[in-house]
């Protein structure tokens, strides 16, 4: 052992690229108080720094607790150091309480790292915290209080600048403790909201990724439900904050919460923050609520907002669909040819437009009604042409095709008017019009 400090001693003496070497003056006042406790200190220091890079760790650790008694400021790599000898000395335990005893000299290291080194412009006290936290956590995971304490010493230092990849890895083990039933519902919504805050500022704009595992999970932990969103944020909405209303509505969505509060919050969004896509979801949740007038209401204005053309045309027929639903026979079939004119193609528009043209047909009287029968067959005859076998509207076409046919005029009525079989008609009833062909009962 003589030998080999005397071998080190002599060769950091001679050594020029030394960061530390023996023999010089004037180290300055964080290695000691008097030139000679500097000089002792640097001596033992190099002595420790040569012992850990020579995976000696049992040597090192000799130096270590003086160091840190008598020269704790002199270099952070002491720290350092000390960390990655501790956690050798834990991969390489032999028992529990082995391991339990170098995490618990791990522990201190980082501590005393916070105590010396906490002001460090880029590795201080966050810093510091955020990797005793993710340690202990590997090490120690089964001790839960500190596991989630050390995480939120980091998280509280770090305040608006935290890493959002670290308030993941903090979220994560406060998930799984809620999973365990081991923390509060308030507790655990509080900490969402606040987390939830720091991924939504400027900085962390671009952390796309980060904020959907937050919110993936946040839905996993089954704790937003619609009673807790709604508690959450019932005190919240009145100021009309967008952000917050975005999220409102977001969580609400997810959880599909069909609770009069989404209706509320709904609302309150579409008129600061109007879109086609809210005002569908709106349109659906009223349209649940059975309240088809203001699902009607949503739907025009989705349309209104809707510039995806494809969209558009199911826009149209859906409200078609409604405005049939709502008695509204004549704009139910101005949006059906709304989207023909776009798609020509479409089955449902054809069938909606068609029971739009029943109920106008059935305003009017006598031959002018038997006649409007006629378009009304062509147009369900062209719907049925378009639609599966299996569409949902397509089940009883052939019936009503059966029923119209029997309404049609008879060959004497068609006589009396000077009308043949095949011959071209222009229908005229009420708001019902268009072009088809005589047709006889």
């Amino acid at each position: 052992m003589k030998d080999i400090l005397k071998k080190l001693t002599l060769t950091l003496a001679v050594s020029a690229c030394a960061v530390l070497a023996y023999g010089q003056q004037n180290y300055g006042e964080k290695w000691g108080a008097t030139p000679a406790e500097q000089e002792e200190n640097v001596k033992n220091y190099n002595f420790f720094r040569d012992a850990y890079n020579n995976k000696d760790y049992d040597e090192a650790l000799q130096f270590l607790p003086g160091l840190i008694e008598n020269a704790p400021t002199g270099t952070q790599n002491l720290y350092i150091y000390g960390i990655n000898i501790y956690k050798d000395k834990i991969l390489k335990a032999t028992s529990v309480a082995e391991k339990n005893a170098f995490v618990d000299e791990l522990m201190k290291i980082y501590d005393y790292r916070v105590q010396y080194f906490g002001d460090d412009a880029e590795r201080g006290k966050p810093y510091i915290l955020m990797y005793k936290a993710g340690d202990f956590a590997l090490y120690k995971p089964v001790d839960r209080d500190n596991v989630i304490k050390f995480y939120q010493d980091a998280v509280e230092a770090y305040g608006d600048a935290a890493p959002t990849d670290f308030l993941n890895q903090y979220f994560n083990e406060l998930t799984n403790d809620y999973k365990a039933d081991l923390i509060e519902s308030d507790e655990y919504m509080a900490e969402y909201d606040k987390l939830d805050r720091v991924f939504n500022l400027p900085q962390n704009a671009d952390k796309e990724s980060d904020k959907t595992t937050f919110e993936a999970l946040f839905i996993s932990s089954g704790a937003a439900n619609c009673e807790n969103i709604e508690k959450m944020f019932a005190s919240r909405i009145d100021d009309g904050d967008v952000a917050t209303l975005e999220k409102a509505v977001g969580l609400l969505a997810r959880g599909k919460c069909d609770t009069d509060f989404f209706g509320v919050v709904g609302d309150k969004l579409y008129a600061v923050q109007p879109s086609a896509a809210l005002a569908i979801n709106l349109a659906d949740y009223y349209d649940r609520k059975d309240q088809a007038a203001k699902s009607l209401q949503y739907l025009n204005a989705a349309i209104a907002d809707e510039q995806d053309p494809e969209n558009k045309i199911n826009l149209a027929v859906r409200i078609s669909g409604s405005e049939l639903a709502a008695g509204n026979a004549r704009s139910a079939a101005d949006f059906a040819r709304q989207a023909l004119a776009v798609d020509p193609n479409s089955g449902l528009a054809y069938f909606f437009l068609a029971q739009a043209y029943a109920v106008g047909a059935n305003q009017c009287s006598g031959f002018d009604r038997q006649s409007a029968f006629w378009l009304v067959y062509d147009t369900l005859a062209k719907a049925k042409s378009l639609m599966s076998s299996n569409d949902p509207y397509g089940g009883d076409i052939d019936s009503q095709l059966a029923s119209y046919r029997n309404s049609f005029p008879t060959q004497e009525e068609c006589f009396f008017r000077g009308l043949q079989n095949g011959q071209g008609y222009t229908v005229r009833c009420g708001w019902v019009s268009g072009s088809t062909t005589v047709r006889q009962r």
